[in-house]
């Protein structure tokens, strides 16, 4: 794969592409992001010099203050000033863990996507399974799922297959995870929250939820699938295939 030429799509998605339940708006320098009800504001993509970074962060700052909205700031290695991280974070900005953005090539599948898992996998096309989905889901990140829980189950209503969940059984028990976001317009189909119940994990359940979402993101048109990895996963992950293209942080402005 050509890095450039993937960073380069990625960026063109990240300033103007918008999926069902999103509102973006474009800015000198900065693309806005959040949901359609006015929550989940972020800062989904940025082009900045040295000179203009300062005024720009502080801008989307007070932007977020007047509207009482706390948001996150998208960061990529590649965006620029090279400082921008460390610009974020003398702005009051918490700075995340960094993830390691990987990418898989759909034109020609390996074999452990193509073999379907169809009695191991799930996917929710149905609002009950969202509730099984939630409590597998703060189970494996210890966390509230209601907001993804909500978007998932309007997901369902409308009949958007732009975000879709998935659920890996071992025998009659729910113990695996994952999101597939896919979008006409993209060449990504982009995989969220992936993870396994700690009793469940060796088992290749992780691995059959990330190749049920690699086939539906083929059938919906993605050329790529792109993950932000955590230490955890991406070894797993490159395992199977996927390639280091970037590096990303979550930068979290909360006052």
């Amino acid at each position: 794969m050509d890095q450039s030429e993937i960073l380069a799509h990625l960026d063109e998605e990240r300033r103007g592409l918008v999926r069902d339940g999103e509102v973006l708006e474009s800015r000198p320098g900065t693309t806005r992001l959040r949901a359609a009800d006015g929550s989940n504001c972020a800062i989904s993509y940025s082009a900045l010099n040295a000179e203009i970074a300062d005024s720009a962060i502080a801008r989307e700052i007070e932007h977020h203050r007047r509207l009482a909205a706390p948001f996150e700031w998208k960061l990529y290695s590649h965006d620029g000033p090279v400082d921008l991280l460390d610009r974020l974070q003398r702005h009051g900005f918490e700075i995340g863990p960094m993830e390691a953005v990987l990418v898989y090539d759909l034109a020609h599948p390996a074999e452990w996507i193509t073999r379907n898992d169809a009695n191991v996998v799930q996917r929710i096309d149905r609002i009950a399974d969202v509730e099984v989905f939630r409590k597998v889901a703060e189970q494996v990140f210890q966390k509230n799922y209601a907001f993804t829980a909500s978007q998932l189950s309007t997901a369902v209503t409308a009949g958007s297959t732009q975000h879709r969940g998935y659920i890996a059984y071992a025998a009659d028990h729910p113990a695996s995870i994952g999101r597939l976001y896919t979008h006409p317009k993209s060449r990504f189909g982009g995989l969220y929250g992936g993870g396994t119940l700690p009793a469940f994990r060796g088992h290749g359940l992780y691995r059959a939820v990330v190749a049920a979402r690699a086939r539906d993101a083929i059938a919906f048109g993605a050329r790529y699938l792109i993950v932000d990895a955590l230490p955890t996963s991406r070894p797993i992950l490159e395992r199977l295939g996927f390639v280091w293209v970037a590096d990303t942080w979550p930068c979290e402005w909360r006052s």
